[in-house]
């Protein structure tokens, strides 16, 4: 990566353990994420793996049973006068993190617009709440502003809608309200976690057109939780891919879609449904995600990896360097392991891709 580009979000060695009545659960362990201006990161994974537990403690919004027990969060962003500041938000308190962060310098779209909307207050005053809140606009000034905000994420009779109430929008018309919440203040970075699961297949690529076309005109950075993978290769330019808490592996996507190296990433990958395939049953990675209240030693995927090593049982994998942005956490790639290739399907899948992609104009 070229040192140009401005770094907003760095995540170091992030490790969080919650004490439930049952246990200690180890959810984060050991988490690494860089961002820089204007980039979209996708955070891959089955649900539990630990996407949206990282991304709430990069926004300070952790559950109170949650422990950070080590690691970093450096968000870097420009005050309203053009100095730049650099703050470990695991630092900072939750008064300080809600007046400086939260909504105004990096704002989040949830899965479900209905539990993130307030079903007793007009979508106008919500949306005008963060901008009074933060920047002690005029109301006439914010009203203004909302319905302008309403206009870009595509709600027609913007006017009108301002006096609507959550209830009296259809699921997609909500979820662009719930993004224009998020933009209202200008955030730095949008964090966007599943923000397409509650919506009709018609409904999702219209909500994620919008959130690119957003981006692309205020060059926000915008960070991807997902467990689709058909979403994150229409948005993003890298990907994490996490299990157990984990990141097993990172790389640009034509990295991660066209030379993915950990079985973890391969059997999501089996998994997106294909028309062209000759398998009748589509495919899902043997067993279940881990348990975290009891760890086991050696590598958390190795009970559900048919190509497991020996090694897998006693040691965690380190990070093996691939190319200068691709890297994977499995001991098939140490120099003394077995030479063992991607299933077949799966590169006749990857094939497939790579032509599709050149039809589109989306070369590699």
């Amino acid at each position: 990566m070229s040192e140009t580009k401005e770094k907003i979000l760095d995540i170091t060695d992030l490790d969080i353990t919650f004490s439930t009545t049952a246990g200690k659960v180890h959810a984060i362990r050991g988490v690494d994420i860089d961002l820089f201006r204007g980039e979209t990161v996708a955070i891959v994974g089955e649900s539990g793996s630990g996407k949206s537990v990282t991304m709430k403690a990069a926004m300070g919004i952790l559950a109170s049973n949650a422990t950070v027990n080590k690691g970093t969060i450096r968000f870097s962003y420009h005050h309203a006068d053009g100095t730049p500041e650099t703050v470990d938000i695991l630092q900072k308190d939750k008064k300080w993190i809600r007046s400086h962060i939260n909504g105004k310098r990096i704002a989040m779209v949830f899965q479900d617009p209905m539990t993130s909307l307030n079903p007793t207050m007009p979508i106008g005053k919500q949306i005008m709440e963060g901008m009074i809140w933060h920047f002690k606009t005029p109301k006439k000034e914010a009203w203004s502003r909302a319905v302008e905000l309403l206009k870009e994420v595509g709600i027609e009779d913007a006017e009108k809608r301002m006096k609507n109430y959550p209830h009296q929008l259809s699921g997609g018309m909500r979820q662009r309200v719930v993004i224009a919440i998020a933009l209202a203040c200008n955030p730095d970075l949008l964090i966007c976690d599943e923000p397409t699961t509650a919506l009709d297949v018609t409904i999702q690529a219209k909500i994620i057109e919008l959130i690119r076309k957003v981006q692309k005109e205020r060059g926000i950075s915008v960070i991807y939780i997902t467990h689709d993978l058909g979403v994150v290769a229409k948005v993003a330019d890298y990907v994490n891919v996490m299990y157990a808490g984990k990141i097993v592996e990172k790389g640009n996507i034509n990295e991660i879609f066209y030379d993915p190296r950990h079985p973890y990433t391969w059997g999501l990958l089996s998994a997106m449904p294909d028309l062209e395939t000759d398998d009748e049953r589509l495919y899902t990675i043997p067993g279940s995600p881990p348990n975290l209240l009891h760890e086991k030693a050696g590598d958390a995927f190795a009970p559900r990896n048919r190509f497991a090593l020996e090694i897998d049982d006693k040691l965690d994998p380190p990070m093996f360097q691939i190319t200068e942005t691709h890297s994977a956490a499995t001991w098939l790639l140490d120099p003394r392991a077995p030479k063992v290739e991607m299933p077949q399907e799966l590169k006749a899948r990857i094939e497939r891709m790579k032509k599709e992609a050149k039809l589109h104009g989306r070369e590699l």
